[in-house]
């Protein structure tokens, strides 16, 4: 198996363009294609644009709306909801933080719940939304169950991700978005494209017990066991019982329900910094605080150490300028779909 690199901005086109012909308005598409080609820029290989065929099998069988009506509700000074209408979860969780944003603005904190959504990829492209306003961000969402939670042998709850986003000064942002498992179940599913093993530590197979081979995965593992069980309770309890819809074992599956609605819900965060400290003071000893980080004595000389966030930021400078590597196979996936929607092959 071979990689093939492709340009952020080509891939950004090609993506954009399929979703178009799925029958997204153009600046719809243009926000979906540009949050999955960040993610693959940032080497979360796992929600980039892996998901388009997904995306795609969803947008065509009604599942997943192309033209919803999303639309948001105040309800009270610094809180709304937004009803996602079945539309694609970028666009829902980008509305919602949106809102978040504008009540910061107005109140110092906004608060925003979405009902009614998809997927919607990697969070971190949320929270650079707050980011980009000047504002602190974080932005949760949960999915159909694939943890199995400490002293359980089936999967309860979702992996369950949050994301975090600080604006420095003459450093770059603080971005970290994680799950609440110890990997993600998109990179079991890379894993099993490109043939590969797995660490024994992500999943567990159909008896519970861990496995290497990414297509005897039935669940994952939380990270850090309890704790990781923890957070993604707490991120379940705001994202869907906070916002009325289904929960746990109750959430329509992303791949094994493709006939039903997902009806996810998010949780958007946004904080005005001036409402708490001087902007420029908190800039200034953010840059500080992680210059520290990375001035550490290192542990392993070949390896020093890194703020959070860092490892992706330097991924994506990296592939801004070789390009986004795809393995053949993805390749060949992602043209026949191109194919079958009238859209010039990559």
């Amino acid at each position: 198996m071979t990689d093939i690199s492709v340009s952020p901005a080509k891939l950004t086109g090609f993506a954009a363009a399929c979703l178009e012909k799925l029958g997204l308005a153009a600046a719809d598409a243009r926000l979906v294609a540009e949050s999955l080609v960040q993610s693959n820029l940032r080497g979360v290989d796992s929600h980039g644009i892996v998901r388009l065929p997904h995306y795609a099998s969803r947008l065509r069988n009604g599942t997943v709306k192309a033209r919803p009506n999303i639309s948001a509700e105040r309800t009270g000074r610094s809180t709304a909801m937004v009803e996602g209408d079945a539309g694609m979860g970028q666009l829902v969780a980008a509305r919602a933080m949106h809102e978040a944003i504008a009540l910061a603005k107005e109140t110092g904190v906004g608060a925003v719940g979405a009902r009614n959504s998809s997927h919607c990829g990697a969070c971190a492209y949320f929270v650079e939304l707050a980011v980009k306003a000047g504002m602190v961000g974080m932005a949760l969402t949960h999915t159909d169950s694939i943890m199995v939670p400490p002293g359980m042998k089936n999967i309860f709850l979702g992996s369950n991700p949050i994301a975090f986003g600080a604006p420095g000064g003459a450093e770059p942002p603080v971005i970290i978005d994680m799950s609440t498992t110890h990997a993600a179940w998109g990179k079991v599913i890379v894993a099993r494209q490109e043939g590969k093993p797995i660490p024994p530590d992500w999943g567990v197979d159909a008896s519970g017990k861990p496995t290497t081979d990414a297509t005897q995965v039935v669940g994952l593992a939380p990270t850090g066991a309890h704790k990781g069980y923890a957070l993604a309770l707490m991120i379940e309890i705001l994202c869907a019982h906070l916002t009325g819809v289904p929960f746990a074992t109750h959430v329509t599956k992303m791949y094994g329900e493709l006939d039903k609605p997902r009806n996810l819900g998010h949780f958007m965060l946004a904080l005005d910094l001036a409402r708490f400290t001087d902007p420029a003071a908190f800039r200034s000893q953010l840059d500080l605080f992680v210059r520290e980080i990375r001035a550490q004595p290192p542990a392993d000389p070949s390896r020093p150490p890194l703020a959070p966030g860092d490892p992706e930021r330097l991924t994506s400078a990296r592939r801004t300028k070789d390009g986004i590597p795809l393995p053949d196979n993805l390749l060949a996936e992602l043209n026949a779909l191109a194919s079958s929607l009238g859209v010039p092959p990559m």
